[in-house]
């Protein structure tokens, strides 16, 4: 009887090993899954200038801007936000000497803003998702637009008005650089260096006093740049992050090991699932970029909630919940960053007017009359012309902001998106000191 069970023991350990040999087998072999479709080739094709040149390419300009760009100042973004005037002794020191020791980077850069686009393929390593795409560029080139921004601040400070006006058109061409099917973050960058660009624009006109000639000049690069409305937020790229996330989930692919179990899970319940995600997720897209073609103020009018909808939308879809940004939020910060253009634009004209005629103009109507503007700015969340006011010996230009109401002109630097206001383009508007 001790034999027999005892044979039986060994027959189950030996039952144990072997099932525990086969299923190291799945554990331990490599998992070679190819995808069936090159997101990151697919990735590189849509972003690529249809008409690319490598002569007409930023990259190896900047790339070398980067590479030669000294470490920056630690308080850099409250520099940048500073008129060199208000700066103290220290700070302004401190920024002279970064700009001064960065001649070669601004030599570089120049001779990237010259060309036509900016494009460089993405790469990742190890087949890692196109999620993981390796960003690091954009920071850098951030900096270089802080160092722009300053340099042209300094020399407006110092009465070099037409070269300050001039590299300030070329930071807004820069952020048109991001524009188009790219990813979020990336168009998101853009949008920030364009808005800086006109941020510091009219920090120059409210210390400074250009010709109308210089006014006229940057007036029309401005308008130029602005004029395809290269900000209308673009999610291709988005597609391809969330699919090839999906796809790597429902096949295995770039995983280390496979698994017997999870493979069987993903041939069945798992596959359902993937499809039904990528439904939900083409009826999203679809929906945003309708969306995205109407303003802000057309959707409040139709009580069109984006967020609202899309959640809806996405209710029980993880990877969608996860990877998909608010968009409502997406949609207004680039119909924002266009209505600063406008109210930058058309300060511009209004001053022009001044300066040719010494007095200011009845209405913006007759800007367009008499030709300082070629149209009229129409507010995004108003879908009515700027407000714009004489006051005393000087004037008031403002958009509704995202309360979509009037407030008198009472201004709010996060664009009522938390409360009541306007935001204000002229007077220019400071915050307080120490906020």
């Amino acid at each position: 009887m001790a034999t027999k069970t005892s044979k039986m023991k060994w027959l189950f350990v030996s039952l144990v090993i072997c099932v525990l040999l086969i299923a190291a087998v799945f554990l331990l072999v490599p998992s070679n899954k190819k995808p069936k479709v090159d997101y990151l080739a697919e990735y590189n094709r849509i972003t690529k200038p249809a008409d690319f040149d490598p002569n007409d390419n930023a990259a190896p300009y900047f790339d070398k801007a980067f590479e030669l760009m000294s470490d920056e100042p630690d308080d850099l973004q409250k520099l940048q936000r500073l008129w060199p005037g208000d700066m103290n002794d220290e700070q302004l020191q401190t920024t002279k000497l970064w700009v001064e020791s960065n001649k070669q980077t601004l030599d570089c850069l120049n001779q990237g803003i010259s060309k036509k686009y900016y494009w460089k393929p993405l790469k990742v390593d190890n087949n890692e998702p196109l999620m993981m795409i390796d960003l690091n560029d954009l920071s850098r080139l951030k900096q270089a637009v802080y160092l722009l921004c300053l340099d042209a601040k300094l020399k407006a400070h110092d009465g070099q008005i037409e070269p300050a006006m001039r590299g300030l058109a070329d930071v807004y061409k820069m952020g048109t650089y991001l524009s188009g099917p790219r990813s979020l973050i990336e168009q998101l960058v853009g949008i920030g260096i364009s808005a800086l660009s006109v941020n510091s624009a009219f920090q120059i006109l409210d210390h400074t006093n250009p010709s109308p000639a210089l006014l006229e000049d940057f007036q029309n690069r401005i308008t130029l740049l602005s004029s395809d409305q290269p900000f209308l937020t673009n999610f291709s790229a988005e597609r391809l992050i969330f699919f090839d996330v999906l796809d790597r989930i429902l096949n295995g692919y770039g995983q280390k090991y496979g698994l017997f179990v999870k493979k069987l899970f993903l041939s069945t319940v798992g596959r359902a699932f993937a499809e039904r995600e990528k439904r939900r997720a083409v009826l999203v897209f679809e929906y945003i970029d309708n969306a995205k073609l109407k303003t802000p103020w057309q959707l409040h009018k139709e009580g069109n909630d984006v967020n609202r909808i899309t959640e809806k939308m996405t209710k029980r879809t993880l990877y969608l919940r996860i990877l998909i940004p608010s968009f409502d939020g997406v949609l207004k910060i680039s119909y924002r960053v266009q209505v600063q253009t406008e109210g930058l634009i058309t300060t511009i004209a209004i001053l022009r007017y001044k300066a040719d005629r010494g007095s200011y103009p009845q209405d913006l109507q007759m800007l367009l009359t008499v030709g300082y503007l070629s149209k009229l700015p129409i507010d995004p969340f108003s879908s009515s012309p700027l407000v714009y006011k004489i006051t005393g010996d000087n004037f008031i230009l403002y958009s509704f902001a995202q309360d979509f109401d009037d407030d008198g002109g009472k201004h709010d630097f996060k664009w009522a998106g938390e409360g009541d206001g306007d935001f204000v383009f002229w007077p220019v508007q400071y915050p307080e000191k120490g906020k």
